[in-house]
């Protein structure tokens, strides 16, 4: 299952700052992020009706700038699947079908 329509309620966002790294393999960026209700409840939705173990998730990124330093600002999102041109010839096609025959 995936959504078929945008979310227009508040988005999951956080800043990641660049970390002090101590050690070669430390990490580079760290920072928060704020889960918004919505976002959780329809990723797992995803997991409940597609009975799997894993799923794919929307991330995107912005670099800013606020008084302090460089941040970037990270966003995840449940997976947005647009419908397919054929699905929509198809649903356009069985209407004209079912005209003919009335």
């Amino acid at each position: 299952m995936y959504l078929d329509k945008p979310v227009k309620q508040k988005r999951s966002l956080g800043p990641l700052r660049k970390a002090n790294k101590t050690k070669p393999k430390s990490l580079d960026l760290t920072g928060q992020m704020k889960l918004q209700r919505h976002t959780a409840a329809a990723i797992v939705e995803q997991f409940r009706h597609d009975g799997i173990e894993e799923v794919i998730c929307n991330i995107a990124r912005w670099k800013n700038q606020d008084h302090l330093r460089p941040y970037l600002t990270v966003e995840l999102s449940p997976r947005f699947v647009a419908r397919t041109q054929v699905e929509r010839d198809d649903i356009r096609g069985s209407r004209g079908n079912d005209q003919a025959r009335v």
